[in-house]
């Protein structure tokens, strides 16, 4: 290039310097406010929560919790759309190719949601890539509970000595494969060294038919589960699995407590959105789901329903969750050898 064109060609750029920062400038106030708009004016319909199961679980129940008060504070009614099927991945899959607008949200649970691409040949989406954090609903540890007749331990001591006693002669039993309960037992028995036979079910119903009459007699079940037979005595919990006291049976240790310190387990419940869901869409269900979460009302009806109150996460913290639990729980599935179906 002659010399005299490159002068000419700098001193344009020069020239031209400022108004690109000016255009420049108007873009990302209009990006801005276009932004602060969409905030705004969402909803502009109702929003549908998905729920993955049949009516009456927990996620269920949980979803319909805060759907009823969502309505009220976001000036359109918010509906629970239940699709369950193939443990969940019928629902996630719907969601994953909703319109990332903010009016089709998905009730998402650990560890299915997280592990679905170890647990499935084919689940249809990926918990990381096709789905954005929204909040944080709730928590759920589970207790180690025992059939008191056919179950002399009454400690995690006692029962890790009692299984080493009987290798391979014990059953616990699960709702089914890939589940939290099956795969915290399985994390418990890697780090106690015991051998316990997995029995699972299609549900829970028919596990707690065959826990009452002692054809299996170990399981990690919720308070809500395990609550009235504790109290007849047919059960007894001998621990619970989290590290933070379950708030409806503070008196009994954790299993971190009775020698494992570094075993948690619990199951949380929260809401994800389409990827590419607008931030201050995002950011404005959170802050509302947080205040719900502040009221008493909300808080005395999920302590009632079986529930801890969640960690006050924000949009970054409950994504950030979600990777550390894809991460924990896929290691546990390949470590303990669980074939993706």
């Amino acid at each position: 290039m002659a010399t005299s064109a490159r002068v000419f060609l700098h001193r344009a750029m020069r020239a031209s310097a400022p108004l690109i920062a000016v255009l420049i400038a108007a873009l990302a106030a209009a990006a801005i406010q276009a932004s602060s708009a969409s905030a705004q004016s969402w909803p502009t319909r109702p929003v549908t929560l998905v729920v993955p199961f049949v009516p009456g679980g927990a996620t269920d129940v949980l979803g319909r919790i805060y759907a009823d008060r969502l309505g009220a504070v976001l000036g359109q009614p918010v509906i629970i759309d239940n699709k369950p099927g193939a443990g969940g991945n019928v629902g996630a899959s719907f969601v994953a190719k909703s319109a990332p607008d903010g009016h089709t949200m998905f009730v998402a649970s650990s560890p299915g949601f997280t592990n679905a691409a170890v647990l499935s040949k084919d689940a249809g989406f990926d918990p990381l890539k096709d789905f954005v954090a929204v909040a944080l609903l709730g928590t759920q540890g589970f207790l180690f509970a025992l059939n008191a007749a056919a179950m002399p331990p009454n400690t995690v001591a006692e029962f890790v000595a009692f299984a080493k006693a009987n290798p391979g002669k014990l059953n616990y039993g699960t709702p089914g494969i890939g589940t939290p309960h099956h795969l915290g037992m399985e994390l418990f028995k890697s780090m106690a060294g015991i051998d316990v036979v997995h029995v699972p079910y299609r549900g829970g119903a028919p596990l707690m038919q065959d826990m009452l009459a002692g054809q299996v007699g170990i399981m990690f079940a919720s308070w809500v589960i395990t609550g009235p037979h504790l109290k007849t005595g047919k059960f007894k919990a001998i621990a619970s699995t989290s590290k933070r006291p379950v708030t409806q049976a503070p008196e009994i240790p954790s299993i971190a407590s009775q020698g494992y310190p570094d075993f948690d387990v619990e199951t949380w419940f929260g809401l994800v959105a389409p990827a590419a869901t607008p931030a201050t869409v995002l950011q404005r269900m959170s802050r509302e789901i947080q205040a719900l979460q502040a009221s008493d009302e909300v808080r005395q009806r999920m302590l009632t329903m079986g529930f801890d109150q969640p960690p006050a996460d924000t949009v970054l913290q409950f994504g950030e969750r979600l990777a550390r639990d894809a991460a924990k729980w896929s290691k546990i599935v390949k470590d303990v050898g669980i074939k993706p179906e």
